[in-house]
């Protein structure tokens, strides 16, 4: 990526591991500012040392933890990067799902509504 990014805000779901995590320490050398997210305490912590391991300050960096089907988490994730970096400029949408946990259906509409829910609606 080339330095297009610099001082753009970037908010990333799914960033605790995988695809988003390599685009969060992307976007970081980019010289952009870098919300994570995801539901693993140690996967956001691997990601923001993967990023500081780049030499990029902590301070570039901010973290919301959570789930995307919950609201308060959705919100968090624009209200606190707005609040601490100023504004919003890239929302990239990689969170995603396979399965609902506890289903032992994974052929069921229900199984079918609550993917596509999280995968498409949120």
């Amino acid at each position: 990526m080339s330095n297009d990014f610099a001082g753009k805000v970037v908010i990333i779901t799914g960033s605790s591991s995988g695809i988003g995590q390599a685009a969060a320490v992307l976007f970081a050398k980019s010289e952009a500012f870098v919300t994570i997210h995801g539901r693993s305490e140690d996967g956001l912590t691997k990601t923001a040392d993967l990023i500081a391991e780049c030499g990029i300050s902590k301070d570039r960096i901010h973290s919301v933890k959570g789930s995307v089907t919950d609201d308060s988490v959705l919100k968090a994730l624009i209200d606190e990067t707005i609040e601490k970096f100023g504004k919003l400029d890239i929302l990239i949408n990689n969170v995603g799902i396979a399965n609902k946990e506890g289903t032992k259906d994974h052929r069921s509409m229900e199984n079918l509504d609550y993917i596509l829910h999280v995968n498409v609606k949120r």
